[in-house]
C-alpha cells in the first residue's frame, strides 16, 4: 500500500472514530445490488448521477439519503462491495448480509 493510500485510509477510519461509523465489506454483487435496490425501494435517495451498475464495473460509488442520514456505497470491480456510514444504521444491515461491519478498511478502493 502506497503512501497516500494509508494516509487516506487512516484519515477515514479516524472519521468513523469520531462520527461513529462502520463500514460493510466485502458485498457480493447480487447483495450489494440488492441493498440498493431495497434502500431505494424503502424511501432513500441516490444522491448522484445515476450511472448503470454491472458487475464488471470498474468503479461506481453514491450517496444514498434519507433526512440526515447518508450511507456512501462504493462498488469496483476487483475489491467488490462496501457501504459505509452510522453505526447505529448499519449493524441491522450486517446482521441481514451476515458480513460483519468494522471500523477498519481492509480493502481500499481508492
Amino acid at each position: 500500500m502506497g503512501l497516500f493510500t494509508s494516509f487516506k485510509k487512516s484519515r477515514l477510519e479516524n472519521k468513523f472514530k469520531k462520527k461513529e461509523w462502520v463500514i460493510i465489506q466485502p458485498i457480493p454483487f447480487a447483495q450489494f445490488e440488492q441493498l440498493i435496490v431495497d434502500h431505494v425501494d424503502s424511501g432513500w435517495e441516490i444522491e448522484d448521477d445515476y450511472e448503470r451498475l454491472t458487475e464488471t464495473t470498474a468503479k461506481w460509488q453514491c450517496e444514498l439519503r434519507k433526512g440526515t442520514s447518508i450511507l456512501t456505497c462504493i462498488w469496483t470491480a476487483s475489491h467488490q462491495g462496501s457501504v459505509y456510514g452510522p453505526e447505529r444504521m448499519l449493524n441491522d444491515l450486517s446482521k441481514k448480509l451476515q458480513i460483519p461491519a468494522s471500523k477498519k478498511v481492509s480493502t481500499t478502493w481508492f
